[in-house]
């Protein structure tokens, strides 16, 4: 499992024996890889001191701040480095509620991603943010993303490898692009299942809203010179 972190010392202890406690229960051969991408807060030595209680399967990594999105990237490499067959991606905001990863699991044999289709609590903003970005997706690029930029997804590493290796490291909103990337793809079968999506628990989310809007334009502007 990645998880990539940003000043999220409020909700880790949380996310983390939340997660560990399902994935036990249903995918008991899991690592979970939390990447600290440059926290200001207490959140790496929550880390550590959560490393010791739980063992070898939860991996910290440390690096200077690069963005959510290049963190996920990074998780996603380590996996496909490693040979490890699937690729589960959350938040550590809380977000991410762990009851539906049974049926995320369930289905995996079925579909080469599966994403979470958000009921969203977390704002009218966030809720226009997600339409409007699923609109200008079918209109520039001509995909129909459910939800393209959703922090709750299951990938066959194998068949989603190459759209993950194709992504540059300059990249705006890297989940976004890798989400058109993959539905492009017509060999690739998707699923999603539909979560509810409440408040986070604490600290900023890592694309401000103001700023959306920008890193989108980036993003379409890249798009266009990413080639598999």
């Amino acid at each position: 499992m990645v998880l990539p972190i940003y000043n999220e010392q409020v909700s880790l202890p949380q996310v983390v024996r939340d997660w560990f406690s399902t994935l036990d229960r249903h995918a008991p051969r899991f690592v979970l890889l939390a990447i600290d991408d440059g926290s200001t807060d207490n959140s790496k030595e929550i880390l550590d001191s959560l490393a010791k209680e739980y063992g070898k399967r939860l991996e910290v990594i440390s690096r200077p701040n690069r963005g959510h999105g290049q963190t996920c990237i990074e998780g996603y490499r380590v996996a496909l480095d490693r040979g490890i067959p699937y690729i589960l991606q959350i938040d550590s905001d809380g977000q991410s509620d762990p009851r539906y990863f049974p049926e995320f699991w369930k289905a995996r044999d079925q579909y080469d991603v599966i994403y979470g289709k958000r009921a969203r609590g977390d704002g009218k903003r966030r809720i226009f943010a997600s339409v409007v970005l699923r609109l200008l997706l079918r209109l520039i690029e001509n995909v129909d993303c459910v939800d393209a930029n959703v922090p709750y997804r299951l990938m066959n590493s194998s068949a989603c490898a190459a759209k993950i290796r194709a992504l540059p490291a300059e990249v705006f909103l890297a989940n976004v692009a890798l989400a058109v990337l993959l539905r492009k793809d017509p060999m690739l079968r998707h699923g999603d299942v539909p979560i509810n999506f409440p408040p986070r628990l604490g600290g900023e989310a890592s694309v401000p809203f103001s700023k959306f809007a920008m890193k989108g334009i980036q993003l379409f502007a890249q798009l266009k010179k990413i080639r598999i």
